[in-house]
């Protein structure tokens, strides 16, 4: 499983990996609140860059990015919902609405795109912690389970494992990470995802059902006199560089 493409994985970003609520001191309260976000993807002769403006509401909560290609564009509508509008070439390409539950995570989305695809997400929870994630897919029939993962965590709150399964119950993919000892201190997405780590990765390892190996991972980084992260670099095995830069207020 290779690397995924910068606009492929923004969105992936956004809709997935953990966050945390701002807290702290510093621009409004938020010592990591972005101004930029900029994305490089490196393989072969491909050579790609984006740069995305990162904006906030009055209460600190993300409210978009936006580059020349892609915007991305949150509307906190309740304190139980909010929607997500992608944005490619100025066009919409994908709308989708969360569903905030008591605990203030997300309960479940319903997402539909351009060429009128729907699906819904389900997000299901030990605690605070993330254990299982289905997606349903719809067609004139009925609805199905299209995707299924299954999340493991170690003693100190960081997801060791994501079990990828198709509708019926067939392993695709298991993905296994590792960690360092950096404190993860910043995110680009909505407070309502709950964190899946405490800490940045150190390696990711994704297989199949037989532990025949797609890809190896690791992750270098970079931060400034205050501690912050400034730079993530992720190497694949097969040669593809993928690189987050975080540029603060």
């Amino acid at each position: 499983m290779p690397i995924k493409t910068p606009i492929v994985a923004l969105f992936a970003v956004c809709l997935i990996v953990s966050c945390k609520k701002n807290n702290g001191t510093g621009s409004n309260g938020n010592p990591n609140k972005l101004k930029q976000y900029i994305e490089q993807y490196q393989f072969l002769t491909t050579n790609t860059s984006d740069t995305f403006q990162v904006s906030y509401d009055n209460q600190n909560r993300l409210t978009g990015l936006s580059s020349p290609l892609v915007r991305l564009a949150y509307t906190y509508t309740s304190a139980t919902s909010f929607t997500l509008d992608l944005f490619q070439y100025g066009q919409l390409a994908i709308h989708e609405v969360g569903y905030v539950n008591s605990a203030s995570y997300i309960d479940s989305s319903f997402q539909y795109n351009n060429t009128n695809d729907s699906t819904t997400q389900k997000f299901i929870y030990s605690g605070s912690l993330l254990t299982r994630q289905k997606t349903y897919s719809y067609s004139h029939l009925a609805s199905i389970v299209s995707a299924q993962d299954d999340y493991t965590y170690d003693n100190n709150g960081n997801l060791t494992k994501d079990v990828n399964s198709d509708g019926i119950g067939d392993v695709n993919y298991i993905t296994a990470f590792t960690y360092t000892d950096h404190p993860l201190n910043v995110t680009i997405n909505p407070t309502y995802y709950p964190p899946q780590s405490k800490n940045l990765p150190a390696t990711q390892k994704v297989t199949d059902s037989g532990g025949n190996s797609y890809a190896n991972i690791t992750y270098a980084y970079v931060f400034d006199s205050a501690g912050r992260l400034t730079k993530e670099t992720e190497t694949a095995d097969d040669g593809e560089i993928f690189i987050k830069i975080y540029v603060y207020n």
